[in-house]
């Protein structure tokens, strides 16, 4: 990254943007609820207000966490810009770069070298690391970087893109091909499918499924349920205490709402909040749409805090919002 974006970010970071919802957001009805997605004329509620942009000038932002209290910090990706950031409440700054792969330059089958997804976990953070093709461990006291798994019955992963923790450790990840230039027809590609995977603290590599075109993925709250989104909507996948896969069905199609989504999260309540066509739809565990928060651009993750806000990557742009009361 050049000095001239890094001075950016840094100035753009010193504070945060505040904007109306019409300003940024476009469109809402007459009657205050946000625009619904195309195929549909139901009007839902907003579960979000008081929008700030606290980043911009990122190539494509991504797998956002919150790291600590109240008083902690934002990590979140610049996946093509091999560039892990860090919101400190006041300002943005570097925390990783590079956040995948180290090689320069980065070879030119790798469309996507930098960390994706990102959560806590193991005493560090657990990446998706697009770039590496494997899913990694960072201590965040060194910052210094290790590979869990990278292959699957000695063939190389896709590029992990998205990952959740259960309660007992292990680790579930998705694994397209976004990462590899060509996408689905890389050359570069050693596996046959595009799969969702299960991690053990051991570091033994599961596979839970290998019929869909897995992207963003969670888990219920009581995790007996895995999420995640496929090409084709929202998939629910039944799993049972030992974390093996279960019945599989779809929670939301694609087309109900106009269009697939991308990175998703689920609160306390067990509802889902997804990045899907025109901004945050929220889905009950039933697959009940609940909520829509209209956002213009690209969405492509959330992260909640403890502070009752939830992060956005939005494209370009990181935002922040209020979660309204009776969504918390």
């Amino acid at each position: 990254m050049n000095k001239g974006r890094r001075d950016l970010l840094k100035v753009l970071g010193t504070s945060a943007f505040t904007v109306s919802a019409s300003t940024l957001l476009g469109t809402v009805n007459s009657t205050g609820n946000a625009y619904a997605a195309a195929s549909s004329s139901i009007a839902l509620p907003n579960p979000l207000a008081d929008y700030e942009i606290i980043a911009m000038g990122i190539n494509w932002s991504e797998g956002p966490v919150w790291w600590g209290d109240e008083m902690g910090q934002l990590l979140f990706s610049d996946v093509p810009g091999n560039t892990m950031y860090r919101w400190d409440r006041e300002s943005i700054s570097v925390f990783l770069s590079p956040s995948g792969i180290e090689e320069f330059p980065v070879p030119d089958y790798i469309r996507e070298g930098g960390s994706n997804g990102l959560a806590l976990g193991r005493g560090g953070l657990l990446i998706a690391d697009s770039g590496t093709r494997s899913i990694t461990f960072l201590d965040l006291k060194t910052r210094k970087k290790r590979v869990l798994v990278g292959e699957y019955q000695g063939k190389k992963l896709n590029s992990p893109n998205d990952l959740v923790l259960a309660r007992n450790g292990d680790v579930y990840f998705t694994d397209p091909p976004y990462g590899l230039v060509g996408v689905r027809d890389s050359t570069m590609r050693e596996l046959d499918f595009t799969g969702v995977f299960r991690l053990t603290p051991d570091d033994k590599l599961y596979l839970i499924a290998d019929n869909l075109f897995p992207n963003g993925i969670a888990l219920s709250p009581d995790n007996q349920v895995l999420y995640v989104t496929d090409s084709s909507g929202w998939i629910a996948i039944d799993l049972d205490a030992d974390g093996t896969p279960g019945a599989q069905r779809v929670l939301v199609s694609a087309e109900e709402i106009g269009g697939r989504g991308d990175g998703m999260k689920s609160d306390t309540k067990g509802n889902l909040w997804c990045s899907g066509p025109g901004g945050i739809h929220v889905f009950s565990g039933t697959g009940e749409r609940i909520g829509f928060a209209p956002i213009e651009g690209r969405v492509s993750n959330c992260a909640f805090s403890p502070s009752g806000h939830l992060f956005v990557t939005n494209g370009d742009k990181v935002l922040r919002a209020r979660i309204s009361s009776n969504f918390l």
